[in-house]
C-alpha cells in the first residue's frame, strides 16, 4: 500500500531515506519499500514517523486532506486501540464477524485485535477508517 505523503514529508524536511530510515531504526531499504508501496509500512512506524514530522495519521495516509497532529507520547496502547475498534464496530451495526469479513481476515484474528492482545495491520485498520469515514488518528488515542 503506497501513501504518497512519506516521501513528500521526507522531502519536504530536506531528507533523505537514510535519515529517515535511521530515525525509524529499519534499514534505507525498508524504508524505501515503502515509499514505493512495495511494502506496507506498520503502523509503529506509521505512528513514530507521524509524531517525527508532527503530522496526523490520516494526513500522511490521505484519509485526511488537512492535519490535525495530537500524539503526545510515542506508545500505541493496544487496549485503547482494541476497545476503539470495538465502538467503532458496535456504532455500524455490525459483528466481528462481518468485520473480519469484510478484512477478509478469521475472525478469531479480528477479535485478538478487539481485546488488545496485538496490534491491527495499517492496511486492516485504514480499510476500517476508509470504509466507515472514520479518523485512524482517533481509533489510536
Amino acid at each position: 500500500m503506497k501513501f504518497n505523503r512519506i516521501k513528500e514529508l521526507r522531502l519536504k524536511n530536506n531528507l533523505n531515506q537514510e535519515e529517515i530510515a535511521k530515525e525509524l531504526n529499519v534499514k534505507r531499504s525498508t524504508y524505501a519499500g515503502w515509499e514505493l508501496g512495495t511494502n506496507t509500512i506498520p503502523l509503529r512506524k506509521l505512528y513514530l514517523l507521524s509524531i517525527y514530522y508532527k503530522y496526523s495519521i490520516d494526513y500522511i495516509t490521505g484519509v485526511s486532506k488537512t492535519n490535525d497532529f495530537k500524539y503526545l507520547n510515542n506508545n500505541i496502547k493496544l487496549k485503547v486501540v482494541g476497545n476503539n475498534l470495538r465502538i467503532l464496530r458496535k456504532n455500524q451495526n455490525l459483528s466481528q464477524k462481518e468485520v473480519a469479513n469484510f478484512l477478509k481476515i478469521a475472525t478469531s484474528t479480528y477479535t485478538l485485535y478487539e481485546f488488545g492482545n496485538i496490534l491491527i495491520p495499517t492496511i486492516f485498520i485504514y480499510k476500517l477508517a476508509k470504509k466507515f469515514n472514520y479518523s485512524i488518528d482517533k481509533l489510536l488515542l
